[in-house]
């Protein structure tokens, strides 16, 4: 082969040496995010945290729970809507799981989902926020709606889902809170269960303003990205 034949093929072969290497791993490897408003959810206030995740990075995706105003729907009900919604973004994004971060009822919905309508093997991390895990009474307040008795302590549907495990074992699961809250304050078994106050003492956040409060929506980034929690309290 001459030299000139030589020079011409070199270039030829790196190619087909490099196709046969492995593919670069993806520089973002993180699931997409699914948040979830709670009762009579401000969507305002929850578009906030979408579009902060967003800005950090996440795809991120947002819904309310089922009836007017929403939550008001039976609870699972909502929670097929959040299996559905959940589906739609695999198979939008190609994604094999889909993390969650349920504010308030959204939480409640989101656990029935992981627990009984097949979510264990779609979810990546789970994280609620201001969550009543056992119920909260302020539930009276609404209890004309089905959502809002389902949200009772001691209702038939917080007794099936406490159930041990309260979360399936091998599911990355956070619980977050202000200690301004009422029922949010009880811990979720199975979960890391931490205050906004821990972390910034003497905060001030209300239940209401958990997704646009910046020391909470960095806690949940951090949860997504699998841990350890951190906060700069800004």
């Amino acid at each position: 082969m001459s030299r000139r034949t030589t020079a011409r093929a070199l270039p030829l072969l790196l190619v087909a040496l490099l196709a046969l290497l492995p593919a670069p791993a993806r520089a973002d490897a993180r699931n997409p995010v699914l948040v979830i408003g709670g009762y009579a959810a401000d969507t305002t206030k929850l578009e906030g945290l979408r579009s902060w995740l967003a800005s950090q990075g996440f795809t991120a995706y947002s819904m309310v729970l089922l009836g007017n105003p929403s939550g008001t729907a039976a609870i699972p009900d909502s929670a097929q809507a959040v299996a559905d919604k959940v589906t739609q973004i695999r198979q939008e994004t190609g994604a094999a799981k889909v993390d969650l971060v349920g504010h308030s009822m959204g939480g409640l919905a989101e656990r029935h989902y992981v627990k009984f309508l097949g979510g264990l093997g779609q979810v990546g991390t789970y994280v609620d926020v201001g969550t009543p895990e056992e119920g909260d009474w302020a539930g009276t307040l609404c209890s004309l709606y089905q959502g809002c008795r389902d949200m009772m302590p001691g209702s038939a549907f917080l007794t099936q889902l406490n159930t041990a495990p309260a979360v399936p074992a091998g599911l990355p699961a956070y619980h977050l809170y202000t200690t301004s809250g009422t029922g949010e304050l009880t811990a979720l078994p199975g979960a890391t269960n931490a205050s906004i106050q821990s972390f910034c003492p003497g905060r001030s956040v209300s239940h209401a303003d958990e997704p646009i409060d910046g020391a909470t929506q960095q806690l949940i980034a951090s949860a997504l990205d699998g841990g350890p929690l951190t906060t700069t309290c800004p």
